[in-house]
């Protein structure tokens, strides 16, 4: 075909018949809004500060991040609802339109890191450092990868980082703290207040009798979406643990013996005291006085080595770098000197004032543990490799689990929060990671595995089938509808008993009286401040309290969400020489600089423009058209 239109474009007349066509298809692309392939693909470009560009990839990057992040945090899977309704988008949305108004005024400004600066921010950075606390290259390579991070890609982002990070110090590092605000905060963490009180309870409620079918009917016509029965999805997980291969993996003796050396040498210590002869026959000597009686510490004073000098410290055998010397030293007993050493730098006499003892056993099985965790890795990525093999053959993941010698899991029914048919909790490994991009899947639908880094484990997952969300008739719940409308009667009974006890003492009534009548004593809180949560009294009810002016009465629900407390506001003080802590002082001064950068940038958004793709928003987060 291609051969067929080159020689008819080689003609002149059919030339100008082609190129008329092309004209009209390029224009009906730009009518249609598909112009954008011509133009640099515009249309992944989610929000912009002046000439700094937000793509879609880059806010579906770390909005993902966010939302696996709470799912861990939550211990069961987010849905797009769920993480529109904790506001991830705009959180996402608004940081990285942060750091493209930094960005813009860096560029604007013409402002760089120099290279030596990105290398020490990112060697002197905790989170690259191994076991010996230094910068460790296998960690951060690592680290990189699992937070799908190049090399390069880092160092531009920690390059970006510490250029917002110059620009922001410059406008709000050590903005000065108002004193009256510290003032007025300080009265307000230190204020106490002092209560008389009584707890109106379940009894005050009365007998509650069973509701007849139309009060219940309506109670749940009102509550229809509190007993929705939600969507059920049944899944086929297969999940690669290393824990659940170590299980399995043999570990041989020889193995065991290798590791334990290897154990040895890097736990065994030794504190050690070292002086340093310049001639074998003064070390032989100075030894011979030792056996008479001198102190290893007299001789060193003698020869004039301070104490300081005169341990060399807690060493580990790969930590000496003379073998003679370290040899001798770890065949010492705690408290021993050893015979004159022919080191690399002379003669040396040493003593060892600590052993730190080596638990074979302990580390027996310590060392059995480190093979098998191994064992158990490198069989992961050997699974792995042949279960991604199998898997673009397109075989279903219960086939390629027994073709590999694995087995799957079959979850009958479960909801988007892991719970049951039943409502209880389901126990899913890794529930946090797959069970969100599980209720997005289709039936059948191949899945990318969910990964728990952590652990290094697995888990790949296959939507069998699909029971939709549906409400349940009131025949099905009426014994949860029941319950719920007599939890809602005895609240709102107590309610009125409390509402109308504390009009009764606000129109003079005394509070020891207004008890006495139902049979309820009189209480005295201790001096609670506004963090004080006690008994009864929990955060609600403190709020209460502090709004409250004194010797007025209020009421307020109880901790437990069904009692309600009456109380009378009986003493209100500020302690003499209250004074911030430093931790609150250090807040109050961070929310200072932080309102003062955050006007900057506001300033600055409006001096370059932005503006949203809002249609391309709700694309990304999965919303509905027209939210």
């Amino acid at each position: 075909m291609l051969t067929g239109i080159r020689n008819t474009f080689a003609k002149g007349i059919m030339r100008i018949v082609l190129v008329l066509l092309m004209t009209v298809l390029v224009g009906s692309f730009a009518v249609w809004g598909i112009g954008d392939i011509f133009r640099g693909g515009t249309s992944t470009t989610l929000a912009n500060v002046g000439g700094t560009q937000i793509s879609v990839q880059t806010f579906q990057t770390m909005y993902n991040r966010e939302v696996q992040n709470l799912g861990r945090m939550l211990q069961r899977g987010v849905t797009p609802e769920q993480a529109r309704a904790f506001r991830i988008d705009e959180r996402v949305l608004s940081q990285l339109v942060t750091d493209a108004t930094l960005d813009e005024r860096g560029r604007q400004l013409g402002l760089g890191i120099d290279d030596d600066t990105i290398r020490n921010r990112i060697v002197t950075s905790p989170s690259f450092r191994g076991a010996t606390g230094q910068f460790d290259r296998n960690a951060f390579v690592e680290l990189l990868r699992q937070n799908g991070f190049t090399e390069q890609s880092y160092i531009d982002y920690e390059r970006r980082l510490a250029m917002r990070q110059q620009i922001a110090g410059a406008i709000s590092d050590k903005v000065p703290t108002p004193q009256v605000l510290v003032d007025a905060l300080t009265r307000f963490q230190a204020e106490t207040r002092k209560a008389q009180y009584l707890v109106i309870g379940a009894r005050a409620a009365g007998d509650i009798a069973a509701p007849d079918a139309g009060t219940l009917q309506a109670f749940y016509e009102t509550r229809r979406a509190q007993f929705r029965a939600p969507e059920f999805r049944k899944l086929i997980l297969l999940t690669l643990s290393p824990a659940d291969q170590a299980a399995f993996a043999q570990v041989l003796p020889e193995q065991v013996e290798a590791e334990l050396a290897r154990l040895r040498e890097a736990a065994e210590k030794r504190t050690i005291q070292q002086i340093t002869f310049p001639t074998p026959e003064e070390a032989t000597a100075a030894a011979e006085r030792l056996k008479g009686g001198l102190t290893f510490e007299a001789l060193a004073t003698e020869r004039n080595i301070s104490a300081a000098d005169l341990t060399i410290g807690t060493l580990g055998r790969s930590e000496m770098t003379d073998p003679a010397v370290r040899d001798a030293a770890f065949a010492l007993a705690e408290g021993e000197v050893s015979a004159p050493i022919r080191g690399a730098f002379g003669t040396v006499l040493v003593k060892v004032t600590k052993a730190e003892p080596f638990n074979v056993e302990a580390a027996r099985e310590q060392a059995r543990q480190k093979i098998a965790g191994d064992m158990g890795r490198t069989a992961v990525n050997e699974f792995y490799d042949k279960i991604e093999r199998e898997r673009s053959t397109g075989l279903p993941l219960a086939d390629i689990a027994t073709k590999v010698g694995l087995t799957t899991t079959v979850v009958d029914a479960v909801d988007a929060q892991g719970r049951d048919a039943t409502g209880a909790q389901l126990n899913l490994v890794g529930a946090a990671e797959f069970l969100a991009p599980a209720f997005r899947a289709e039936v059948g639908m191949e899945n990318d595995p969910a990964q728990i880094r952590q652990s290094g484990t697995f888990i790949w997952y296959e939507v069998a089938g699909v029971t939709a969300a549906r409400d349940r008739p009131l025949e099905e719940v009426k014994d949860a509808v029941e319950a719920s409308w007599r939890e809602q009667e005895v609240k709102t009974r107590i309610g009125k008993v409390a509402t109308d006890l504390t009009e009764a003492v606000r129109g003079g009534k005394p509070l020891a009286e207004a008890g006495q009548a139902l049979g309820i004593e009189v209480k005295t809180t201790g001096a609670f401040t506004r963090t004080t949560t006690e008994g009864d009294w929990g955060a609600a009810a403190i709020q209460v309290l502090f709004a409250t002016p004194k010797d007025r009465a209020a009421n307020a629900a109880a901790a437990d969400g069904i009692d309600h407390i009456v109380f009378v506001t009986t003493e209100i003080a500020v302690p003499e020489n209250a004074a911030l802590d430093a931790r609150t002082r250090g807040q109050l001064t961070q929310s200072v600089e932080d309102d003062v950068l955050g006007q900057f940038i506001s300033q600055l958004q409006k001096d370059f423009g932005s503006n949203v793709n809002r249609v391309l928003l709700r694309r990304a987060i999965g919303a509905p058209e027209g939210t």
